[in-house]
């Protein structure tokens, strides 16, 4: 018996001096959550369908008509020229030169307007309109203006609007009492009007 616990032990001290087991590798639980989540994404977006653009038309060109204009009539010259609006942000219309009288001014009294162009600007238009004392008559008078000039104007409620070009526009009022001579005075930003 001796013998064999001698060959016994003989037998684990042998065992125990060889080669030890290879261990089982530990998984990464991380990269593999990550490869199968991976998986499964590319293999629902392969899974899904793919939209198809609906095919675009494209539309021969038509032919396009060149309008033809009637020919225009040339205004006659002892006709009166309706005035037009020359607001700022409206149409850019031709500008009005002159006085345009719809109706009689026989016995109206006559007064002066001197307007003086003090603005510094070479060329400034003035606009004058209002409706003459004591027979009503409607009264449009547009000017340019470089230095000084004289108009006639009639007793009467008169509304001015001064255009310097590529400035402003300055509006207003007065009234011409009797036939003494009225002065509008108009500066870069504002007019003055002295008189009667």
């Amino acid at each position: 018996m001796k013998q064999f616990a001698l060959i016994l032990s003989l037998f684990i001290v042998l065992a125990s001096c060889g080669p030890a087991p290879t261990p089982l590798p530990t998984p990464d639980l991380d990269a593999t959550m990550n490869a199968y989540s991976g998986t499964m994404v590319a293999s629902t977006l392969t899974a899904q369908p793919t939209k198809t653009l609906p095919p675009t038309e494209t539309a021969t060109p038509q032919p396009t008509e060149t309008a033809t204009l009637p020919p225009t009539e040339t205004p006659d010259p002892s006709m009166p020229v309706a005035p037009l609006d020359a607001s700022p942000g409206g149409p850019t219309p031709t500008l009005f030169t002159g006085a345009f009288v719809p109706g009689d001014l026989t016995g109206l009294d006559v007064a002066i307007l001197r307007v003086e162009n003090l603005s510094g600007v070479k060329e400034i238009i003035v606009t004058v309109e209002g409706v003459t004392r004591p027979r009503e008559v409607p009264v449009y008078l547009s000017y340019k203006v470089t230095g000084a000039l004289n108009i006639n104007i009639y007793t009467g409620s008169w509304q001015y609007k001064v255009e310097i070009p590529n400035k402003r526009f300055i509006t207003g009022a007065f009234k011409q009492t009797n036939t003494d001579k009225t002065t509008m005075k108009v500066f870069l930003h504002k007019v003055t009007v002295h008189g009667p």
